[in-house]
């Protein structure tokens, strides 16, 4: 599994989970969201042309330089289901968290919102595309592992005005949709190579896209595929646990 990843090797569930959230949570590099537009235009950089950033779910290919207008920064967990206040520029913490940070078109974020990701998209829900899902996915698992208090539910979410930026209002859907689009559109080498960088900048990894089986050994039941019972467990074994 290689040097970062040791100790991992034979396990499965809970106890791979948080070996996962141990392993991620340790000497982080915290990186405020404003050198997040630094660290964006290196880590989202189009691999075939490196004066541009390519943007997700519209898959538009912009100015790689930062000007404000070209691309936002995206929370694919959106930023007011974090559990946390609105981001500010000076902020380091789970809302400035490159793995969860994509650069995207601004008309396709405001699009976006916070809507949750199912398979279509709608006045409540997202459907990231055929090229991002798998991406979209691989991030919301990170998130879950990274930060004990974050849920992901099977459940529709509404746009809860109440519960935005609340500990309540921390969760993301849908669960079991995001591990089949985890099988249906694997890793690539964009995936790969933004891990690395975020690894130079923030010194923790994304696991999911290192080593895409661990989604199944904690999250699926092997007599019944595709829940997450496990992680649940998890979450809930951890919850009084402090991020920084």
């Amino acid at each position: 599994m290689g040097e970062y990843y040791q100790g991992a090797e034979n396990l499965t569930g809970v106890e791979l989970a948080n070996f996962l959230h141990d392993l991620i949570s340790t000497d982080v590099q915290a990186v405020t969201y404003a050198n997040a537009k630094v660290a964006l235009a290196e880590a989202d950089v189009d691999p075939n042309d490196q004066t541009k950033v390519l943007t997700i779910y519209s898959r538009e290919s912009v100015n790689r330089e930062w000007d404000s207008k070209s691309w936002h920064r995206e929370h694919v967990w959106p930023n007011s289901r974090l559990g946390v206040e609105r981001v500010d520029e000076n902020d380091s913490n789970i809302a400035s968290d490159l793995h969860n940070l994509r650069a995207i078109v601004p008309r396709v974020n405001s699009s976006r919102g916070n809507k949750i990701f199912d398979i279509t998209t709608d006045s409540d829900s997202f459907y990231p595309g055929d090229d991002c899902k798998g991406d979209v996915a691989r991030i919301l698992f990170y998130m879950v592992i990274r930060y004990p208090h974050l849920k992901l539910v099977d459940e529709d979410l509404d746009n809860n005005p109440e519960t935005n930026y609340t500990l309540e209002g921390a969760k993301m859907a849908k669960f079991s949709i995001l591990l089949q689009w985890h099988r249906e559109d694997p890793v690539d080498d964009f995936e790969r190579n933004r891990n690395d960088v975020i690894y130079d900048w923030q010194n923790n990894r994304n696991p999911f896209i290192d080593h895409p089986e661990f989604a199944a050994m904690i999250f699926e039941d092997e007599s019944n595929p595709l829940t997450y019972n496990t992680v649940i467990l998890f979450i809930e074994r951890k919850r009084n646990f402090v991020w920084n």
